[in-house]
C-alpha cells in the first residue's frame, strides 16, 4: 500500500482541484436525465471515476472513494459539494463506510485476498488493518455505531464478515449467495439482507446463517441496495444502460411499492440519517455526482 500524508488538511487543494475537474467533465448535472417532473432536490459534484460513498453523517459530510490510476478518499459536504480534505489510499480499495462513532471502514480487494482498514474519522489515518478471507466487495456500517459488515467473495463463494471496531476483531462470518452484489443489516443487526444480481433478496440470520425469507425486487441487473434507518423501506438499484431505476420495497409486505428514476452511471444507493432523503451515487470515468431525492 502506498504511503499516506499525515492528516487531511494538507490535501485540501488537491481534493478541490479534483472536484472541480469532475465539474469540468460533465459537472453535477451530467448523467442526471430523469422523467419529466421527477428530478433530484439537490446534486452534489463529486470526483470523476467515483467508486463508492460512505453513509452520510448527521453533520452533512460524506467520505467519497474515487480514482482510476490512483485512489483517494475525499471528505465532501453534501450541501455545498465543497471538499474539506482528502488522503490517498490503496488502489485495492473497493468500498467505504463510516459508523456513527466516527470510524471509517475501507474495504480492500485484490486477486489474492482482502482486508478491512479502520481509519480515524477525523484524520483519515489508518488505525488498524484486519485481514479477510477473500477479496472485499462492500462494507456497511451497522446501526449500533461499532460494527462493520464486509461482503467478501471468490468466484464460487461469498460471505459477510462481522467486524467489531472497538477491538478490531472479527466476530463471525455469515454465508451468502455467491452472486451477492450488495448487503444491508437489519436495524436489530440480527439478520442480513443479501441482494443477488438477478434481483432476488435473501434475509439471512446472522447467528446461524439460515435463510429466513426470500423475495424478488427486480428482473435483473441489480447493483446496490440501502435500508431506511427505521427498517421499513428497502431501496434497490437496477443499473445497466437499459432504463435504470430504483425499486422502493415495503419491508412489511416484502413487495415493491413504487419505482423511482435513476440516472445513467448510477452505481450505489444511500439513505440519509433521518430516512427522508435517498442518495443516488453516479460515477463514470468522465464525471461523478451525488443526486439527492426527497422520499
Amino acid at each position: 500500500m502506498r504511503g499516506r500524508m499525515r492528516g487531511v488538511a494538507a490535501l485540501v487543494t488537491i481534493s478541490a482541484a479534483i472536484v472541480l475537474a469532475a465539474c469540468g467533465n460533465g459537472g453535477p448535472d451530467a448523467g442526471s436525465r430523469h422523467p419529466a417532473g421527477i428530478v433530484p432536490e439537490h446534486i452534489v459534484a463529486a470526483p470523476k471515476s467515483l467508486i463508492a460513498v460512505a453513509e452520510p453523517q448527521p453533520n452533512g459530510t460524506m467520505w467519497v472513494l474515487a480514482g482510476s490510476s490512483s485512489a483517494g478518499l475525499f471528505n465532501i459536504d453534501a450541501l455545498s459539494g465543497r471538499a474539506a480534505g482528502s488522503v490517498p489510499v490503496s488502489d485495492a480499495a473497493r468500498s467505504v463506510a463510516e459508523t456513527s462513532s466516527d470510524v471509517i471502514g475501507l474495504a480492500l480487494g485484490t486477486k489474492r485476498g482482502g482486508a478491512l482498514e479502520l481509519l480515524d474519522g477525523s484524520t483519515a489515518t489508518v488505525t488498524r488493518t484486519i485481514p479477510l478471507a477473500a477479496p472485499a466487495r462492500q462494507v456497511i456500517a451497522g446501526s449500533d455505531g461499532t460494527t462493520f459488515y464486509v461482503l467478501t467473495a471468490w468466484a464460487s463463494a461469498a460471505s459477510v464478515t462481522v467486524v467489531n471496531t472497538r477491538n478490531g476483531k472479527t466476530e463471525g462470518s455469515v454465508p451468502v449467495p455467491a452472486d451477492t452484489v450488495s448487503i444491508a443489516p437489519n436495524v436489530q443487526q440480527t439478520a442480513l439482507y443479501a441482494l443477488q444480481a438477478d434481483g432476488l433478496v435473501d434475509e439471512i440470520s446472522v447467528s446461524g446463517g439460515k435463510i429466513m425469507a426470500e423475495f424478488r425486487v427486480s428482473d435483473g441487473q441489480s447493483a446496490s441496495m440501502a435500508l431506511s434507518p427505521d427498517g421499513s423501506t428497502l431501496y434497490v438499484l437496477k443499473a445497466g444502460h437499459d432504463a435504470p431505476n430504483v425499486a422502493v420495497v415495503d419491508m412489511n409486505t416484502e413487495s415493491v411499492r413504487r419505482v423511482l428514476p435513476a440516472p445513467s452511471g448510477c452505481l450505489e444507493l444511500l439513505v440519509s440519517p433521518t430516512g427522508n432523503q435517498l442518495y443516488e451515487v453516479v460515477g463514470t470515468p468522465h464525471y461523478g455526482n451525488i443526486q439527492i431525492f426527497d422520499v
